[in-house]
């Protein structure tokens, strides 16, 4: 199960690229957390239930993104 999570094990001396593929993937995780938190308060609230299955779908794409540059820059 840990490789379906994490699929290859982290290398210390990934250099410049792999540092910015670290970073951007932490802050499209984040931002997708944040959307996925505004979605969850449209749904519960009952404003909009639309906009919360776009954000949600959103979040989701861009925290595949994210992992997706991370294994571009960084090989993990």
């Amino acid at each position: 199960m840990p490789n379906l999570i994490w699929p290859r094990a982290r290398t210390p001396d990934v250099g410049a690229s792999g540092m910015i593929g670290r970073t951007v993937h932490w802050l499209g995780v984040v931002m997708a957390a944040a959307f996925l938190v505004i979605a969850l308060g449209f749904a519960a609230d009952g404003w909009s239930t639309s906009d919360a299955v776009w954000l949600t779908v959103i979040a989701v794409v861009m925290a595949m993104g994210a992992r997706g540059v991370r294994y571009l820059l960084a090989r993990e």
